[in-house]
């Protein structure tokens, strides 16, 4: 028997506190097993409005990879490009069968990561990330 993934509603995804108040942030919304990020540059449930997926377990091991400075073989790429942007690809199997690719500024970035190191990601602390208002 399978069970069909939890459906997240725009109000389920956080961005860390350090992000551009303007909503352009990384989004990241968890609920179970199951953690999405998205780009909140795009309408919510539009036909672009790209996730990627992860199980719980990869994305715990993907912030703890950043919190030690070693993000080698883990769920989520984050590749610089020119003109200071980032895209975000994920390295495993997402469930659309599509790789969809999320890009981000270098600001967008730098305020994700903060919210990595301080913990506003965690399972036990996603209820008290800030919301894009």
């Amino acid at each position: 028997m399978t069970s069909s993934p939890p459906a997240f509603a725009e109000r389920d995804f956080r961005k860390a506190s350090a992000s551009n108040p303007d909503k352009q942030c990384v989004r990241v919304a968890r609920r179970g097993h199951r953690v999405e990020l998205r780009d909140d540059k795009t309408a919510f449930g539009a036909r672009n409005d790209h996730r990627l997926v992860f199980t719980d377990v990869q994305f715990d091991a993907f912030l703890v990879g950043v919190r030690s400075g070693n993000t080698t073989g883990l769920c989520l790429e984050m590749t610089r490009r020119t003109g200071r942007t980032y895209v975000f690809r994920s390295t495993v199997p997402q469930p659309s069968g599509a790789d969809p690719e999320l890009q981000f500024t270098e600001a967008e970035v730098v305020a994700f990561l903060d919210g990595i190191a301080r913990g506003e990601f965690d399972q036990d602390t996603i209820t008290d990330m800030a919301v894009c208002a």
